[in-house]
């Protein structure tokens, strides 16, 4: 009995460790959204783009989250796949598929890998975002979802009921004869090896 609630001891910090780490995360980019309306928020140079479209089929598929890092934008070289703000202000993840110079500028030409044609227009320096590293397959999808009301009533009812079992959780703290129990029966084991 000692050790199961020893375990569950352990398993409650872990577990607050990992909340209070997901907490400040969050409010890092919340307090990025609020200082830079118009910028993505990073994360250790690190932003999260939902996939809209299926123009990079088969690399990026609609619904997944590509994550693109913050890169010098003069060491992009061709087949390097960027995010960056196309003329609506969207942004866009495409691949380069040649780079120009324009009034002396460096300018790109892309392409997503599952279009006919480039891109139209060109995109400078300014308008890039980052380096798409690497995708979270299907991600895209459950952040858009998050956004509906259901789901976040739904969200807010689970986060209540693991508050709950925290709280039961917090009475079952090892009393100081446990604590000693548990150290004797560890020295015991010790001994015997």
């Amino acid at each position: 009995m000692i050790y199961v609630k020893y375990f569950l001891l352990v398993i409650k910090y872990i577990l607050l460790v990992f909340l209070v780490s997901l907490s400040l995360l969050f409010i890092s980019v919340f307090i990025q959204i609020k200082v830079s309306p118009n910028k993505i928020p990073s994360i250790f140079g690190y932003k999260p783009f939902i996939v809209l479209s299926g123009s990079m089929e088969t690399e990026l598929y609609k619904g997944d989250l590509a994550i693109v890092k913050t890169v010098d934008k003069n060491t992009l070289i061709k087949q390097d796949t960027i995010a960056f703000r196309d003329n609506k202000n969207y942004v866009v993840t495409h691949r380069i598929v040649d780079i120009i110079q324009k009034k002396g500028k460096k300018e790109f030409i892309t392409k997503g890998d599952n279009n006919n044609g480039n891109d139209s227009g060109t995109v400078s320096l300014d308008n890039i975002e980052g380096k798409y590293i690497f995708k979270i397959s299907g991600l895209g999808n459950v952040l858009l979802e998050l956004k509906k009301p259901l789901t976040l009533f739904v969200i807010l009812g689970i986060i209540a009921v693991f508050g709950i079992i925290w709280i039961i959780l917090g009475n079952n703290r090892l009393s100081s004869s446990e604590r000693k129990e548990l150290e004797s029966l560890r020295k015991e084991k010790q001994q015997k090896k």
